[in-house]
């Protein structure tokens, strides 16, 4: 008589898939509850990083009325917009820090030089060339003033490309020399540039950028070389117009001295 087969089918693997079933079940429960219990947690602390006197009441006003919000009901992306349209900030980040605390990274827009409005006040200017409104607060920072040469008020394109020379000077002047920079002056009908410093005039007509910086190496290797022999006070004007070549011109003497680069 044939016995029966016994029943090969191991129950074993079913009762671990049900098992690893449960537990995934109950940690996206818990991952659920987790979530609900963060969303109804409120703002208690706002950490603005950053900020200096030109944005800082300005982020604060815009950020503070987030106070006592749930985070369900506050949207980053809505707040960090906010933050972006204050004209002195370039760019913000903001994130959730703790469980109910918020923090706003902010990079602000630092100006390079100050411009002369129409009304005769002045302005602060960014590295792009965008003139910046008045901050709230009292700010100094020490960079030069740029005008038009006959009291025109500059252009915006004008004034993009002077800031763009102003950049090629300070990436590559020598600290000294970048930090002499009193003024730029501008000449409309000309398209020229004469930069104003503690000592004298540097001339250097018609340029874009690439040709400032090449100039600008120019004047560090003319600098260097004579700074210790050569009275900077007793020069009126720097000529930097010519490649490797710096033409100078005196107060008291009728006398052109040219220097090779």
């Amino acid at each position: 008589m044939a016995k029966r087969r016994r029943d090969e089918t191991n129950p074993v693997g079913g009762r671990r898939s049900s098992g690893l079933v449960v537990t995934l079940l109950g940690v996206l429960f818990l991952g659920f509850m987790a979530s609900q219990w963060h969303e109804r947690q409120h703002i208690q602390n706002i950490e603005v990083t950053g900020a200096t006197g030109l944005s800082r009441l300005a982020v604060l006003h815009a950020v503070d009325t987030l106070k006592s919000k749930s985070l369900r009901s506050l949207t980053l992306a809505d707040v960090r917009e906010r933050v972006e349209a204050i004209p002195y900030v370039r760019s913000a980040v903001v994130y959730f820090s703790g469980v109910r605390q918020l923090t706003v990274e902010v990079d602000e827009r630092l100006p390079v030089a100050h411009v002369v409005r129409a009304d005769g006040s002045l302005r602060y200017v960014d590295a792009h060339g965008v003139v910046l409104p008045n901050a709230v607060e009292r700010t100094a920072h020490n960079v030069p003033l740029l005008q038009s040469s006959d009291g025109r008020e500059l252009r915006a394109k004008d004034i993009e490309s002077i800031v763009a020379l102003l950049i090629a000077g300070s990436r590559t002047l020598h600290p000294v020399l970048y930090q002499s920079i009193s003024e730029v002056r501008f000449d409309c009908a000309k398209h020229c540039v004469e930069v104003v410093t503690d000592d004298t005039r540097w001339r250097l007509g018609v340029m874009n950028a690439e040709r400032a910086a090449l100039a600008f190496a120019d004047m560090n290797v003319f600098w260097q070389e004579t700074s210790q022999r050569l009275n900077m006070a007793s020069i009126s004007e720097v000529d930097l117009r010519w490649r490797n070549q710096v033409v100078l011109r005196y107060h008291t003497r009728n006398i052109i001295a040219e220097h090779a680069a």
